[in-house]
């Protein structure tokens, strides 16, 4: 897609945008409508999920990938809301190099295992704020890539240039003839 029918500023930036804060990315592009939708969608997704888990199921902790137990696979799709996902990763980097502070109160700081054992016995809520948060930031992943690349529409759906030419020659042609 190089040729784009919608004239865009700035992909890179406008897809920096869309990750900060999701539909951001489209309004700098003039895409006001399209803006709004998403950041309405996605960030109500994520906050509907965030508030479903009460505050604890979006945060991050630094260990291996290949430590299946403990790598929190769903905060790398959480990661994709920006902003509003930000301070869990910001939260446990300053937790794991001073073990001891409180940064922020604890906001998106792991939970203890009792919290989560607890949200986990309460039922169902918690781990489908889980998926809701997760959805949000995959969500988001396109909203991006559609911010960088604009619309989707407009490839293939147009007749080429000389048929164009040559369409228009057949109707000057047919109105000639018929006057």
């Amino acid at each position: 897609m190089s040729d784009n029918p919608v004239p865009l500023r700035d992909p890179a930036r406008a897809a920096l945008l869309a990750w900060l804060v999701p539909g951001l990315g489209h309004m700098y592009q003039g895409r006001t409508g399209k803006g709004l939708l998403y950041a309405f969608c996605i960030l109500g997704l994520y906050v509907v999920g965030f508030a479903l888990g009460e505050g604890k199921n979006v945060y991050w902790r630094w260990v291996s990938p290949f430590n299946t137990d403990k790598f929190m696979l769903h905060y790398v799709g959480q990661f994709f809301v920006g902003l509003p996902a930000l301070p869990a990763l910001i939260q446990a980097t300053i937790h794991h190099f001073r073990p001891d502070s409180n940064f922020l109160w604890g906001f998106m700081a792991e939970p203890s295992p009792n919290v989560l054992n607890r949200l986990l016995l309460g039922g169902k809520p918690y781990e489908i704020g889980l998926i809701y948060t997760t959805v949000a930031g995959l969500l988001n992943v396109l909203a991006i890539y559609d911010a960088y690349e604009g619309p989707a529409y407009g490839y293939g759906d147009e007749p080429e240039p000389e048929a164009k030419d040559e369409a228009a020659q057949a109707t000057a042609v047919q109105a000639g003839g018929a006057a």
